[in-house]
């Protein structure tokens, strides 16, 4: 049975235990929520060698070839271009189609670690090299630099570096086989994942409130995920069917909307984006996991329609020009930090812009608390969508993909 039936199968066997179960009293939402964290947490275990041995010699084979420069440019070229273009839509959404007006729900207000930009740029050079190892699992970046810096010295210093850079290449090999294996268990695991994720849907009292805002969101998403970047794919690629490379992508994809945790489907993506996808190790390796740190353009339109209904909901005057520009403007700085809460962007996001915004509104993102969970899997589920096609479309502009026939998609 092919990996991607597995996790549907056990997602939509979740999903009616979910629905099915009798919460009594909260016993079986804590007891899948606990078992979700835990698997989780498996699925992400072997997250920080992967990166590191894999972008070190993904760095390396491209400098050799002589492509690195070119391939990072055009990685962040499309990360700044995606990210803008969705923040843009994302606004835009939510002024033409008008979603109802949310009234204020009193929240308490949940205990965030809030990142600071010197704080990330600390935590990725540290004063010491080692403390990077040391990391809590939800900041990839300074892992990533280290990884990078390596490869472009194995790659300039052959002579002196061959021996170490065999090392790694075979422990990439080893620690990809290892996720591999890894990723063909957790199907199971998403079972636990998917009932999780309904417990907590079916805790949302006021969904009719939200119910607009939700479906603009949706729409929105969708229109990006399923007809904008396949347009794109269609007059890139030599006129293929774009919807196959959707379906090459609907692991990372089912793992993205109920796990909720962009690094949770970062294994999978890695694997589908060589074996189903075709992208040579040296390009996968190296743009996907950035990709999934910086590429945060789906947190960035939940966030910016968001916060746009938001001060809609609290003011009497429609807001102004000057107003929904800063707010774009904000999203788009916000979204490169993002990359430290895999799991909560959107709600950090939405903090972080309500106390920039001030005015006694520093708190009011809380209205939205109780559809969270929605928002986040919305918006995971596309910034993994946006670094699958930001890896896949940086390998075909080089001209370095393998044609993968879809009967052989794992």
């Amino acid at each position: 049975m092919k990996i991607w039936i597995r996790f549907l199968v056990g997602s939509v066997i979740g999903v009616i235990l979910g629905v099915w179960l009798p919460e009594a009293g909260g016993d079986s939402a804590q007891l899948f929520g606990a078992v979700a964290a835990f698997v989780i947490n498996i699925g992400r275990y072997l997250l920080f060698p992967l990166l590191f041995f894999g972008i070190t010699i993904g760095v390396y084979e491209l400098v050799q070839q002589r492509a690195m420069l070119r391939i990072y440019l055009k990685m962040i070229g499309l990360i700044v271009a995606t990210s803008a273009a969705m923040i843009l839509l994302g606004a835009l959404g939510v002024l033409f189609l008008s979603p109802a007006r949310v009234p204020p729900i009193f929240q308490e207000a949940p205990l965030l670690t809030l990142p600071t930009l010197s704080d990330l740029l600390f935590r990725v050079f540290p004063r010491n090299l080692f403390l990077i190892f040391a990391e809590d699992g939800n900041f990839l970046l300074p892992v990533a630099v280290f990884g990078i810096l390596l490869g472009v010295v194995f790659g300039r210093e052959q002579r002196v570096s061959e021996p170490l850079a065999q090392v790694f290449d075979s422990a990439c090999r080893v620690f990809y086989r290892l996720v591999s294996y890894l990723i063909e268990v957790l199907a199971i695991g998403m079972i636990a994942i998917s009932a999780a994720f309904v417990f907590e849907l079916r805790a949302i009292t006021d969904f009719d409130i939200f119910s607009q805002l939700i479906i603009v969101l949706l729409f929105t998403v969708g229109v990006i995920a399923f007809v904008i970047f396949p347009l794109i794919l269609y007059f890139v690629t030599d006129r293929e069917n774009p919807y196959l490379w959707l379906y090459a992508m609907l692991i990372p994809v089912i793992s993205a909307v109920f796990s909720r945790d962009a690094y949770f489907a970062l294994p999978a993506l890695t694997r589908v984006g060589k074996e189903n996808l075709g992208v040579p190790r040296s390009v996968g390796s190296s743009v996907f996991p950035l990709a999934a740190v910086l590429a945060k353009g789906g947190t960035g339109l939940v966030t910016a329609a968001s916060f746009i209904l938001i001060l809609r909901s609290y003011t009497a005057l429609e807001i102004t020009f000057a107003q929904v520009t800063w707010v774009m403007v904000a999203t788009f700085g916000i979204s490169f930090i993002l990359g430290s809460v895999p799991g909560s962007g959107v709600l950090v996001a939405l903090s972080l812009l309500s106390s920039a915004y001030g005015r006694g509104m520093e708190e009011v993102f809380l209205i939205l608390m109780p559809i969270v969970p929605i928002l986040i899997s919305i918006a995971v589920f596309l910034d993994v969508v946006t670094a699958g096609f930001i890896g896949y479309l940086v390998a075909f502009s080089e001209r370095m993909t393998k044609r993968v026939d879809h009967l052989d998609y794992i």
